[in-house]
């Protein structure tokens, strides 16, 4: 059965997450906004 996530992991992952989406917003932001 599947266990609870705990919130360490959780956390972990949200933030990997978020620093993943800055980072390929800040390489593809001039793409993106046409600049």
């Amino acid at each position: 059965m599947l266990r609870a996530i705990p919130w360490q992991r959780l956390a972990l992952t949200a933030l990997t997450l978020a620093s993943v989406a800055v980072l390929l917003y800040t390489l593809g932001a001039p793409e993106w906004t046409g600049g």
